[in-house]
């Protein structure tokens, strides 16, 4: 399939959601005493738990539309059609 009404550029979604991910996951770590892996150096804003937990639901929210994004992508581009894209992504 090829898709490519957005140029692909939805996958960036992903990208930002990632990224919200490993913010999340290295919450806790300092500035001054980041954690090295692989070459990089991840240390965190040290957010409050409220914080944390919406962004987690901002992360999910953009997966989801990044899913979206896709199905309709490849209905208007001609690789899949509109009944396929309702399927998908849930509209009864």
């Amino acid at each position: 399939m090829s898709g490519g009404h957005f140029n692909h550029e939805e996958s960036y979604l992903d990208y930002i959601a990632d990224q919200l991910e490993q913010d999340i996951k290295y919450n806790e770590v300092p500035w001054d005493n980041p954690v090295k892996k692989d070459d990089e150096e991840y240390y965190s804003f040290q957010l409050e738990t409220k914080s944390i937990e919406y962004l987690k639901g901002v992360a999910r929210q953009l997966r989801e539309l990044r899913s979206v994004l896709h199905e309709y992508d490849y209905a208007v581009s001609g690789d899949t059609c509109e009944k396929t894209f309702q399927e998908r992504v849930g509209i009864k």
